[in-house]
Parts: C-alpha cells; sequence; structure tokens
C-alpha cells in the first residue's frame, strides 16, 4: 500500500510549480524593474500586471481544484496547465528581435550560466510535468 506522501507526490509537485508561479513573478516584477518601471508606457505597464494577475488568478484556481472533490484528471490537467503555459512561454519569448531576458545595466543573474529567469522557467515547467505524469501514473 502507497503512503499518503507518495500516493500524492504528483499532486505535491504540481502544487509547488503552481505556487511558484503565484509568488516568483510577484516577487520578479512587482516592483521599480517592472510595473512600477517609470521608463515603461502606462500601457505596458496594464499588460504587465494583466500577465501577473492572469498567472496568479488561475494558478491559485489550479490549487484548488486539484486538492477538492473534482474528478482527478480534470483537476491535474488544470494545475499543470498554468505554470507549463506561463513558464513555458519564456522561451519563445526570448526568440522575439528585440526582446531581452535582462536590460543593459540591469543584467539577470546567471544560475550554472543561464539567465535565472530562464532557468528558473525551465524547472517550474519541469515540476509541473513531472507531477502532472506522476501523479497520471499513480492514480491510473
Amino acid at each position: 500500500m502507497l503512503s499518503s506522501t507518495t500516493r500524492n507526490g504528483g499532486r505535491l509537485l504540481l502544487s509547488l510549480a503552481d505556487a511558484i508561479t503565484i509568488v516568483a513573478p510577484l516577487f520578479a516584477d512587482w516592483n521599480g524593474s517592472h510595473i512600477f518601471n517609470e521608463r515603461w508606457p502606462s500601457h505596458a505597464r496594464f499588460h504587465g500586471v494583466v500577465g501577473l494577475s492572469t498567472a496568479v488568478l488561475l494558478s491559485a484556481f489550479g490549487l484548488v481544484r486539484l486538492w477538492t472533490h473534482t474528478t482527478q484528471a480534470e483537476a491535474r490537467d488544470v494545475a499543470v496547465a498554468v505554470p507549463v503555459v506561463y513558464w513555458g512561454s519564456f522561451f519563445p519569448a526570448a526568440l522575439i528581435k528585440g526582446t531581452g531576458v535582462d536590460d543593459l545595466g540591469h543584467p539577470v543573474a546567471r544560475v550554472m550560466g543561464v539567465p535565472a529567469n530562464l532557468f528558473y522557467a525551465a524547472l517550474t515547467t519541469t515540476l509541473a510535468i513531472g507531477g502532472w505524469l506522476l501523479d497520471r501514473r499513480l492514480r491510473a
């Protein structure tokens, strides 16, 4: 018989990915470098708040669905979708001409030579997909 922690291992990984998707963007962007950056036009700041709010609210929704009485497959799919879509979007965004993972004079820290925002985006996406796969396997 599987322990409760083992049985819920996938949900715990999904929960971690969703919690990171709630906290990390607020920590990284709700400050003078992004949302309150006076060099940003007001419309760009508006879209920054929309993007942050979307990630935070949908991740919270995913967590609630994951741990309340819903069908497990449906809840698992909602919980994985938000972190994968939010963090996964960092990679095509980094490829678009004129965008940058950091600004001149305001470099992003590096983790193993990779910009921290891309490193943690990859890590959180991997956690979410791993949790989805594990939960799917344990509950099959």
